[in-house]
């Protein structure tokens, strides 16, 4: 088998490589070329761009960076055309993909799409070019089944891979006075840009009351230069851990945390958190205009109420990040939102999404 796959993001990366190794269990033939990061690498995939190249969120941030973007898009456009796989993996990364999927689809390429756009939440037309130009969705919340089902798109529900992933980390016993707080400002740059300072003003703020042990947990697409200039900017200093498989996250009494994958990880582990969430001025009014859901954490949208709380735009600041905090170890609500963390975990699935994944695409690739 033949197979491209495209990542834009850390957490696509470490997905899609986990469906390639249960893809070369199943056929150890297997030939991969496409866009993604260190893991995918890892695997044997063949690299035509790096996951760092595609790191921007927000729509004006990519228009800003479109000559980029398109370049990117005709070259791995031009070598899927050249290689003709037998499958392109979509892996999130919507703004992108979108793209590549409709391209592919009219060189009648078998695509999968796996970890869906979040279209439930905002720009639900956008449904209708899945349903042309997708064979197979791929999706890791039930809800998404039936939202998928009204729309006529073939769907499959496999389970969240981060119930497998993190399966086996354990929350070691804690121990000392120091409360013990995991920052995971996020993977993309303009995140990590937006996010970090607060999180740092606000250790700057809790250290003042009490004892803590702080530290920032790398995203591999996220130089450590980076972290360390933020820092002294901030004035103010906390470990730099690189990003492991969840260790660093579950020793943590409390995490700070952007609003993606980083926080359903805390639900899977059990780390009660705060998240933060800022765009640009013109993002957030656009997303405004567009989001139609209550909640902007996959914990809290999960869950359908507030489990966690969160922090948009103007609030994401050191004292209001340092009051969420305070409330949240309270005992009685922390044992709370630890029970409601290990509810949303329990609607996640059981392990084994990856194998999934890979058996559907074995089986289309099979029929065909």
């Amino acid at each position: 088998m033949k197979l491209a796959v495209v990542s834009g993001e850390a957490s696509g990366d470490l997905h899609a490589s986990e469906v390639v190794r249960e893809l070369r269990r199943l056929d150890p033939s297997l030939e991969v070329f496409g866009i993604g990061g260190d893991l995918l690498r890892g695997e044997g995939m063949r690299l035509l761009h790096h996951v760092r190249e595609m790191a921007i969120i927000g729509l004006f941030n990519v228009a800003r960076h479109l000559p980029r973007f398109l370049r990117i898009f005709r070259e791995l456009v031009a070598e899927i055309a050249k290689e003709r796989p037998d499958v392109v993996l979509l892996v999130d990364f919507a703004e992108f993909n979108m793209r590549v999927a409709r391209a592919c689809s009219d060189m009648g390429i078998h695509v999968v799409y796996y970890i869906s756009p979040q279209l439930w939440a905002w720009r639900q037309g956008r449904v209708r070019t899945i349903a042309k130009y997708v064979d197979r969705m791929m999706v890791i919340f039930p809800f998404e089944v039936d939202f998928y089902k009204h729309h006529d798109v073939a769907v499959t529900y496999v389970g969240h891979p981060l119930v497998e992933q993190l399966g086996d980390v354990q929350r070691p016993q804690q121990s000392g006075d120091a409360l013990r707080i995991a920052l995971m400002p996020g993977s993309r740059r303009s995140e990590v840009l937006h996010l970090f300072p607060p999180m740092l003003a606000a250790i700057d703020i809790l250290r003042r009351e009490r004892a803590i042990d702080a530290y920032v947990i790398q995203a591999p697409t996220i130089h450590r230069e980076k972290l360390e200039r933020l820092m002294r900017e901030a004035g103010v200093e906390v470990a730099i851990r690189p990003h492991d498989r969840g260790e660093g996250l579950a020793a943590a009494d409390v995490a700070l945390t952007s609003s993606g994958t980083a926080a359903l990880e805390a639900a899977v582990l059990g780390t009660p958190c705060v998240v933060v969430y800022h765009l640009s001025r013109l993002n957030y009014l656009m997303a405004r205009l567009l989001v139609k859901v209550r909640f902007m954490s996959l914990i809290n949208i999960v869950a359908g109420r507030e489990v966690v709380p969160e922090l948009i735009q103007k609030d994401v600041n050191g004292p209001r990040i340092a009051e969420e905090v305070r409330k949240l170890i309270v005992p009685e609500r922390y044992e709370q939102v630890r029970e409601q963390l290990g509810a949303v975990r329990a609607q996640l699935g059981e392990p084994g999404a990856s194998r999934r994944v890979a058996e559907e695409i074995n089986r289309l690739v099979g029929a065909s």
